[in-house]
């Protein structure tokens, strides 16, 4: 099956993976060559988080409308996150590189960011869980909450369906360690195989009482 990244379009829900406390809401557009997803987050998941279908207040929501309803959502100190997702699928050709296999870390395209939000994974030096029915994805990230950008580099199996629509995926830390975005693509091409997607996810951080101006 081909994805178009990570979430389905329109809005989902995040929960805790824990408690089922919902810690969130995002909303996803195509956009480039991936998704462009809004992310609202009350917490910091901590790497540990569900996507999970919409409830019924933003189910169907055009994007003009999730916008208008982001200051009703929102609490103080809550994240907003712009995170732009570019795909690459297994075996397609970008910039001269076929991607049969992941490309060293040195010649992996530079994300594309996108001008104003957060981020929902935070480097700890392990390599994440992407968790759905059966499958598993990987994830990996390259800087934090804290910073004003950071990218986040996502392996999602032929399997995988785009989370939040039907399906949920739940992230979670794995047991493996990855010492640098290297090591993370060593391990990621032990599992690179045709119908899998590489996700290079650009995000920039947004913290406040109140929202963003622009959403």
């Amino acid at each position: 099956m081909i994805t178009t990244g990570q979430l389905t379009m329109g809005a989902v829900q995040i929960v805790s993976k824990d408690s089922s406390e919902v810690i969130g809401h995002a909303y996803t557009v195509a956009n480039g060559g991936g998704q462009l997803q809004r992310w609202l987050l009350y917490r910091n998941p901590q790497n540990a988080f569900d996507v999970r279908p919409p409830p019924a207040s933003t189910a169907g929501l055009s994007l003009e409308e999730w916008k208008s309803k982001v200051p009703g959502l929102w609490r103080p100190g809550s994240y907003y996150v712009f995170a732009q997702a570019d795909l690459y699928r297994y075996g397609e050709t970008h910039d001269g590189e076929t991607w049969t296999r992941i490309p060293p870390a040195s010649r992996l395209p530079p994300p594309s960011y996108y001008p104003a939000g957060p981020r929902q994974l935070d480097p700890d030096g392990r390599i994440l869980d992407v968790l759905q029915g059966n499958f598993r994805g990987l994830a990996f990230s390259v800087l934090g909450l804290s910073n004003p950008n950071s990218v986040e580099y996502w392996m999602l199996p032929s399997a995988y369906v785009p989370a939040g629509g039907g399906a949920t995926a739940r992230v979670a830390t794995g047991a493996r360690a990855a010492s640098s975005l290297q090591a993370f693509v060593d391990t990621a091409n032990q599992s690179w195989a045709p119908g899998c997607t590489f996700a290079i996810t650009g995000c920039v951080n947004y913290r406040g009482d109140k929202p963003p101006v622009q959403r």
